[in-house]
């Protein structure tokens, strides 16, 4: 393997031609500055060859010392980097040692030793290469990610094994713009992040782990540029801008400093919603909270100007790991959060979502194959069939509710019936928790998630055996218009401001308000400044979004009055079915924009990753 290249271009090289790759915006944000480029072989060499019924105990024993030597080194980074403040590095490897210790994998490495007579790192390639395969039919692109962790853990035994050491950034010694095919995670969090400019790779999506790091550390970053490694050299200087998603080598001077004055004016931008933020008055009526999930940062919370944690992704405890978390491992990442929301002011809270497994998020070994798994055994269906796996998570909710101020959600009810069951288990939790002197929050708000349109239609019901809703529009807007969301070729049907979907939305909210409960959003409409005044035109009492999309969504707020709001609501539904989602969005956004002639710029700086 060759590891990195000095940032300075050698001598008598002549730099790169001027050129600009485009790729996926995932963490927005400008970088300038020389390019380090991280090269390295793909795939590991590794002998394959059969071994005698003699050699088999003493290659499992190779294999097992090779584990035992991996989980060593997992163990010393896991320790290194577990005082971060964002516990994103920590958390990346801790589950690579549920990988290392996957009973799954671990038997059919050694299976493939004992009864195919493979060499230890034949055996390894090989089942890497099945679990892999799994991981690349998910349909989710965070999933698919999975493949990375891996083929991670995959090297670090065949280094082991190999004697082959490991890989470092060593050389890098001032601030450079990572430039890589790709970023295994341990090698993402593993780097001097003082000296990283940004990072722009061949390959990764918007749920890879160098997009996760770097949005939680305010890195600038483009993946999928395809073939930037090819077209970039040891020290060339590159723009990277993280909110078209391009790169751009060796510059002229006319392009720097067209980049420069889009970098200041960022900047500006920014210190403009800070300072607007601490404004006295100026909050606007709605609550803007932030969506977080196990693995990502909470420290910046407070700084985006979060006002609690609407939305808390239970689900990645259980995706980023190979095996179920267990009462403990839950209750510890629910405190953490229910301590990070409490620290947000008067009234902040943590909303956990219970399991939102199934659909595009499945965890291996844990579902059987379904022909339409979105409307299969998913989120409550899943729960209320795996009642144990329910139970043990409701315990450690309320278990962290003793430390802060907590609500649970259940997702995709689409009947009362559900919803009562969900309630009755929670009630059985309590009754236990009590029995056994745990202390817990007695009197918990319970909520239902509004994201099938049979929760909307009867959400005056709903709202008759609940604390609260929270309408997500990522489900609602898919299960409406029968459109798959991630699919591409019907992307054009994922439309929030559709006439049917303001309807659904509106239903619910008038049932909250007539049964007197709080009514939020969180789905990623709620990070649109533009949708989100419609919604709190309709009355919704809180937005719930990614906490960078708070600042813009905050100034817009500010900016529109209530009144204002409902107007634009009213005329709205007075339309009914006779505009276009398109022409709803573009009325909504003319308000906007007379209100705040930024929008654009706010929309194009401040609202992604």
């Amino acid at each position: 393997m060759t590891d990195g290249a000095d940032t300075g271009a050698p001598a008598g090289r002549a730099a790169s031609a001027t050129v600009t790759v485009a790729g996926l915006a995932t963490s927005r944000g400008f970088a300038a500055g020389p390019a380090f480029v991280y090269s390295k072989d793909s795939v590991l060499s590794v002998p394959e060859y059969a071994i005698p019924d003699s050699a088999v105990d003493a290659e499992i024993a190779r294999y097992r010392a090779a584990r035992a030597e991996t989980r060593r080194q997992v163990e010393e980074l896991v320790a290194k980097f577990k005082s971060d403040t964002d516990g994103l590095a920590s958390d990346v490897l801790s589950n690579h040692l549920l990988l290392v210790d996957d009973p799954t994998a671990d038997a059919a490495v050694e299976r493939r030793i004992s009864v195919e007579h493979l060499n230890a790192e034949a055996a390894i390639r090989h089942t890497a290469d099945d679990f892999r395969a799994i991981f690349a039919k998910m349909r989710d692109p965070y999933l698919r990610e999975r493949q990375r962790d891996v083929e991670d853990v995959e090297n670090r035994l065949l280094r082991v094994l190999l004697d082959r050491g490991e890989s470092a950034f060593d050389r890098i010694s001032k601030p450079v713009v990572v430039v890589a095919d790709d970023l295994t995670p341990s090698e993402t969090v593993t780097l001097p992040r003082d000296l990283i400019l940004g990072f722009a790779t061949n390959r990764g999506s918007t749920t890879s782990h160098v997009a996760l790091l770097a949005r939680a550390l305010g890195i600038p970053a483009v993946v999928g540029l395809g073939d930037v490694t090819s077209r970039v050299q040891p020290g060339d200087f590159l723009l990277l801008d993280g909110t078209k998603g391009a790169v751009t080598v060796n510059p002229d001077e006319q392009a720097r400093a067209a980049f420069d004055a889009l970098a200041r004016r960022e900047r500006e931008l920014r210190a403009q919603l800070v300072e607007n933020r601490a404004a006295s008055g100026a909050a606007p009526a709605v609550r803007l909270c932030a969506n977080a999930q196990p693995g990502v940062s909470l420290a910046d919370l407070s700084a985006y100007g979060a006002q609690g944690i609407g939305l808390y992704r239970s689900e990645y405890l259980w995706l980023g790991g190979a095996a179920d978390p267990g009462e403990e491992e839950q209750t510890a990442a629910y405190v953490e959060a229910a301590r990070a929301a409490a620290q947000l002011g008067d009234g902040a809270r943590v909303v956990f979502r219970a399991l939102d497994i199934g659909g595009d998020k499945v965890q291996r070994g844990q579902h059987p194959y379904e022909a339409n798994p979105f409307l299969g055994n998913r989120s409550i269906r899943f729960l209320l069939s795996h009642r144990d796996v329910f139970r043990t998570q409701l315990r450690a909710i309320l278990r962290a509710s003793a430390q802060g101020p907590s609500s649970v959600m259940f997702p995709m009810v689409a009947t009362v019936q559900e919803l009562r069951e969900a309630n009755n288990e929670l009630r059985r939790a309590m009754d236990a928790l009590a029995a056994e002197g745990v202390p817990f929050d007695e009197h918990i708000p319970h909520g239902v998630m509004v994201e099938v349109p049979s929760a909307a239609l009867n959400a005056d019901a709903f709202a008759r055996e609940c604390d609260f809703f929270s309408i997500g529009t990522n489900d609602l807007v898919q299960y409406t218009m029968a459109a798959d969301r991630a699919n591409e070729r019907v992307s054009y049907l994922y439309q929030p401001a559709n006439p049917a979907v303001v309807k659904l939305v509106d239903m619910a909210v008038g049932a909250a308000r007539a049964a007197g409960i709080p009514v939020s959003v969180c789905g990623e409409s709620a990070s649109d400044p533009v949708l989100g005044v419609l919604w709190v035109g309709l009355g919704v009492t809180e937005l719930s979004m990614s906490a960078s999309y708070i600042p813009a969504v905050r100034k817009t707020l500010q900016a529109v009055s209530a009144d204002e709001a409902r107007d634009l609501a009213e005329r709205v539904r007075g339309y009914g079915s006779s505009r276009s989602a398109a022409e709803i969005y573009a009325d909504c956004r003319a308000l906007v924009v007379s209100k705040v002639p930024q929008l654009g710029e706010m929309q194009s700086f401040l609202t992604a990753g």
